[in-house]
């Protein structure tokens, strides 16, 4: 095995390892059910056995599925979202065209919804080129990063030691 190949091998094993440690539901499909987590607030039934899941970068719905004899909430693949790239980040709205998910390298960084961030559904492909060329601003991209909670903060600067540089303070 060539050395790039190997390096390639390794970096997407390191990556498959840290996703499934994050405590980011951005980086989970499956999280063990359980009526706390309604009683809690952190998910919400939408319809028989179908959810959504606050925090989940990508709005998508979450079934209850039978795994291993205990029920987990499995997120539900939505053919129907658009992306924009530009370098190594994305900007992907959902299908509701009301919200949008920054990501680096294929990682979630933050949420723009439409109702904080004043666009309509017909403005979100022009929202996400803006946003894709304001990452190129490093003042704009710290306060993106600093808009994250300190454990996310964290997990980010060790998946990705160039944001050391940006972050301020």
């Amino acid at each position: 095995m060539s050395k790039e190949k190997y390096l390639a091998n390794i970096d997407r094993v390191l990556e498959e390892v840290l996703r499934r440690n994050s405590g980011d539901v951005g980086d989970l499909n499956k999280i063990a059910y359980s009526e706390e987590l309604e009683e809690s607030g952190a998910i919400k039934k939408i319809a028989f056995d179908v959810f959504r899941v606050n925090d989940d970068p990508y709005n998508s719905l979450w079934t209850v599925e039978d795994v291993n004899g205990q029920a987990h909430l499995v997120r539900s693949s939505d053919p129907q979202y658009s992306s924009s790239e530009a370098g190594d980040w994305t900007a992907t709205s959902n299908y509701d065209k009301n919200d949008v998910s920054l990501a680096y390298k294929k990682t979630p960084i933050a949420r723009f919804p439409a109702n904080k961030y004043n666009y309509s559904s017909e403005d979100i492909i022009t929202f996400k080129m803006a946003l894709l060329d304001s990452v190129k601003d490093d003042s704009f991209l710290s306060d993106v990063l600093n808009e994250q909670s300190q454990s996310k903060l964290a997990n980010l600067v060790n998946k990705f030691p160039e944001f050391k540089k940006i972050i301020k303070g």
